[in-house]
């Protein structure tokens, strides 16, 4: 999953109103478009003075993010020989259809764990989103997996890159 997906999951999972390309601007102006700015991808809204999101650059944005979708970060203890951090959540209820979600991050250097630490948030966030599409899916039936990998996933402590 590229970033810029991952940004948009992340999104839709939190609510917000992500416009697909060509898409109207809504009256309401609540909606989010994708721009790339420097090599970094962000969604921004014009409401007001034009504010970008993303969780993966921005340590606030990721802790909101993580508080709205009851997103638990967990860390290695400080005496371990493998760094890393985990950003998971717990269905609701312990069935195959609300598993656990899990995204473990290695942390190569401790210089980038806050930076590991927003990535595992995202990846848990973008995983919540395509879970609730899979429990939506044909005639609003809810589904187990559907296609969804739950489950804890381990990343392999590099940033995400966009797909040509």
């Amino acid at each position: 999953m590229t970033e810029r997906e991952m940004l948009e999951a992340a999104a839709r999972a939190r609510g917000m109103h992500v416009l697909a390309e060509g898409e109207p601007w809504p009256s309401e102006c609540e909606g989010w478009f994708f721009k790339e700015v420097d090599g970094r991808a962000y969604l921004w809204n014009l409401d007001g003075p034009a504010r970008p999101w993303n969780p993966r650059h921005c340590g606030e944005q990721a802790m909101d993010l993580a508080a709205a979708l009851r997103i638990s970060v967990e860390h290695n203890h400080p005496a371990d020989n493998h760094p890393w951090v985990s950003a998971s959540v717990d269905g609701y209820t312990p069935t195959p259809e609300r598993a656990c979600f899990g995204f473990m991050e290695d942390v190569p250097d401790e210089s980038q764990r806050a930076d590991r630490m927003r990535l595992a948030i995202l990846r848990c966030a973008a995983a919540q989103a395509l879970a609730m599409g899979a429990e939506t899916a044909e005639n609003g039936s809810k589904t187990a997996g559907n296609g969804v990998d739950a489950g804890f996933h381990r990343g392999r402590g590099v940033a995400p890159k966009e797909q040509a």
